[in-house]
């Protein structure tokens, strides 16, 4: 499984860098920027390309890994000091991404509302991602849902965000990749949400982190707004540090009968002891008793 793990993030930093190069020259060559639209270039048709071979391979991927073991809570399969530090540097791009989104309230009065709200959702969501890993690294044995649900929230109004303002240009290739990345990770996310009570669907999980990282990476050059630019960053880091998880291996997790079990043992242990010394001490009174009574 370790090895599968590399293969994945390898596999998706390449495919990602890639797509991410052939977007800025897609967008370069045919976007006119006076009618926002775009030709359908060679340079759109190997795009296109890339990105079906990239979810095909993170579909064969999924199918052909084994979760044999998996734990089935959050803290056992997503903890560790390499979730902590991304949970950390997701954290840095929320908040500097908010911080960029308060700024721009003034110059679109339409979206102050909700430029407002996604502010909000971004920093609680960064820092929900820190204390994940916080609890995963401390090898808490209580999942936080509200940790886990809060990225679910910032991604949804995220996505509404971004088609009311992208939703009007007349280019169907130009919002493509960005709608479909966000699709994607608001999916896994809420999949890898489902790990803090118990509903587990890891083969899916896997392939929704992949390409919605992937997608994510690829929309970077089309997006005009820094903040939104980091948004996508701390999406990609999250979606890839889960999937790489996903495929790592994991201590089994202790039978809870087992240690109940061993419990009802060990407690039962000294009651069944007193028994048997104060039965082994009676003999011993009566025989004392016996041997006094003869000489008289």
């Amino acid at each position: 499984m370790r090895k599968k793990a590399w293969l994945f993030l390898g596999c998706l930093i390449l495919l990602s860098a890639a797509g991410t190069l052939l977007r800025a020259v897609e967008l370069r060559t045919t976007l006119r920027r006076s009618t926002m639209l775009m030709d359908f270039a060679p340079v759109s048709v190997v795009l296109l390309v890339l990105s079906v071979l990239a979810l095909a391979f993170f579909g064969f991927l999924a199918r052909k890994s084994a979760f044999e073991g998996l734990p089935h809570r959050y803290n056992r399969c997503f903890g560790g000091v390499g979730m902590l530090a991304v949970g950390a540097a997701a954290l840095v791009l929320a908040v500097f991404g908010a911080v960029l989104c308060l700024r721009d309230r003034g110059s679109n009065p339409d979206m102050r509302l909700f430029l407002g709200l996604l502010a909000l959702l971004a920093a609680l969501g960064g820092a929900a991602w820190l204390a994940l890993g916080l609890d995963g690294w401390r090898k808490k044995k209580e999942d936080s849902f509200l940790s886990a649900v809060l990225p679910v929230f910032f991604c949804g109004l995220f996505l509404v965000v971004f088609y009311k303002e992208y939703a009007q240009r007349p280019a169907m290739l130009y919002t493509l990749y960005p709608f479909l990345g966000l699709c994607g990770a608001l999916t896994a996310l809420h999949l890898i949400a489902g790990f803090s009570v118990n509903r587990v669907r890891p083969k899916l999980t896997l392939f929704l982190c992949g390409a919605g990282a992937y997608l994510c990476a690829v929309s970077l050059p089309g997006v005009e707004e820094n903040a939104y630019r980091l948004f996508l960053g701390a999406l990609f880091l999250e979606l890839a540090a889960h999937g790489v998880c996903l495929l790592l291996p994991h201590p089994p997790e202790p039978e809870p009968e087992m240690q109940e079990e061993s419990g009802d043992a060990q407690a039962a242990a000294p009651e069944g002891e007193a028994p048997e010394e104060i039965g082994g001490a009676a003999p011993e009174a009566e025989a004392d008793g016996t041997e006094e009574a003869k000489p008289e």
